[in-house]
């Protein structure tokens, strides 16, 4: 079983950039986005 650090729920701009972060920081990291689009809202 796959652990992870976090789990961003949300690919928009905040959720991108907070996911970012913290995969600098060493941390292992999932998104999640409902849409097919990311980057927006």
């Amino acid at each position: 079983m796959e652990t992870i650090d976090c789990l961003v729920i949300g690919a928009g701009v905040v959720g991108l950039a907070c996911a970012r972060e913290m995969a600098r920081e060493g941390k292992e990291v999932v998104i999640v986005e409902a849409s097919a689009d990311i980057g927006f809202g």
